[in-house]
């Protein structure tokens, strides 16, 4: 499942560069909420469960987490308003990208490396 969320976020970034330098900034823009958006309901979903169920350090380090998921999508959905600003979608992509590195390292290097 997790190769399978990793390959769709991959697919989600590139088309939304392709639509920005396309000329379709409005649209790209949004395809670029689609993965904050994913992320920060994952983790309201893990928190719901409570730190019973999670454990205390899983639970802290979701909390820790879901801030971040949320200024990245405060941040994309800001430039989905403001697509006049060219830099500031490609200052989202850049940091979408970053984090979907993280995903592709945990999904599929994380057991080759540890």
């Amino acid at each position: 499942m997790g190769a399978f969320l990793t390959i769709v976020v991959i697919a989600l970034l590139l088309a939304a560069a392709a639509l920005q330098l396309r000329g379709k900034r409005k649209l790209s823009s949004w395809l670029l909420v689609v993965f904050p958006g994913f992320l920060c309901l994952a983790y309201l979903r893990d928190l719901a469960k409570g730190p019973h169920i999670l454990g205390a350090s899983a639970f802290q380090s979701d909390q820790k987490q879901l801030v971040v998921a949320l200024i990245m999508l405060a941040v994309s959905i800001f430039a989905t308003f403001r697509t006049q600003w060219r830099w500031l979608f490609w200052m989202e992509w850049f940091l979408n990208g970053m984090v979907c590195g993280m995903l592709v390292y945990l999904v599929f290097f994380w057991k080759v490396f540890s």
